[in-house]
């Protein structure tokens, strides 16, 4: 048994089969190109900035912050047979600009409805889009045979922005741009705080350098009283050890006998050997 060879369309392939049976609704063959065709963004989006869907009139614009999240349908309904698969992706010349589709990148086999792209900008502006205009690119490709388990919900949540995909896209989104203002804001707070801190230190410093400067000179005038104090003593020792008065001692003279004096001794003297015994 030979298996039939699978390859992407071409753009003639894209044509002829749309002509034999309807793939995509409404069809305009100028937007065949480069073997895809182009998509168009239709009239519901969401943007996590502004917290609930919006319905589109003709040509009105939409603006996707940086760093925000977007729900985008497409205007085109697509019908994939079950032997055929498709790849989509966000035009060159958008995602450019940074938006990146984050979806995925496939329509399963057996697919109807329009299409549902969630969208990221990564960029450092705001993309503007609007209704009607070609955002959004398909190729196909043929399976080698129809697969036996084609994709089946039918429903028509396919063809509108629900409650339920609102919800999962929900909730504060810290974009680049954001994360980037706040970092500048606490850089500022903290070159504040750093240049008051400084302030104080130096006034700190400079309180402290007053103290020691007082208490230096405290210190100076005492120690210069003292200096003077100890060079006053020094001055009023060496002045009195030069200049006081030696003292005199006297000694005085042996007195000499007197010859009455030397009488009375001898006559003591010869009275004292007659009463003495024999």
């Amino acid at each position: 048994m030979t298996v039939p060879h699978s390859s992407f369309w071409s753009s003639d392939r894209i044509k002829e089969e749309q002509s034999s049976r309807e793939l995509i609704s409404p069809f305009v063959g100028g937007f065949v190109k480069q073997s895809a065709y182009e998509l168009a963004l239709g009239s519901e989006v969401f943007i996590t900035s502004e917290h609930t869907k919006r319905r589109l009139a003709p040509n009105e614009q939409i603006s996707i912050p940086p760093g925000q999240f977007a729900l985008l349908l497409t205007h085109e309904q697509l019908d994939i047979p079950n032997d055929v698969i498709g790849f989509i992706s966000v035009r060159y010349t958008i995602k450019r600009k940074g938006l990146i589709n984050v979806s995925g990148f496939h329509v399963d086999p057996g697919y109807c409805g329009r299409l549902k792209f969630a969208v990221y900008n990564a960029g450092s502006q705001n993309i503007v889009l609007s209704r009607g205009q070609r955002v959004f690119m398909i190729w196909f490709t043929n399976l080698t045979e129809p697969t036996s388990d084609p994709y089946q919900n039918k429903s028509t949540e396919q063809n509108e922005i629900t409650a339920e995909d609102v919800m999962s896209l929900q909730g504060d989104v810290a974009s680049p741009a954001a994360l980037k203002d706040r970092i500048d804001s606490l850089q500022t707070e903290y070159d504040r705080r750093l240049s008051t801190m400084d302030d104080r230190v130096r006034q700190g410093l400079g309180a402290l350098e007053d103290k020691i400067a007082t208490r230096s000179k405290v210190a100076t005038g005492l120690l210069v009283a003292f200096v003077v104090e100890f060079l006053i003593l020094i001055i009023v020792l060496v002045v009195g050890f030069f200049f006081q008065r030696p003292t005199t001692i006297v000694v005085p003279e042996p007195k000499k006998d007197t010859p009455g004096i030397q009488q009375n001794s001898n006559t003591s003297q010869a009275n004292n050997n007659r009463n003495s015994p024999g």
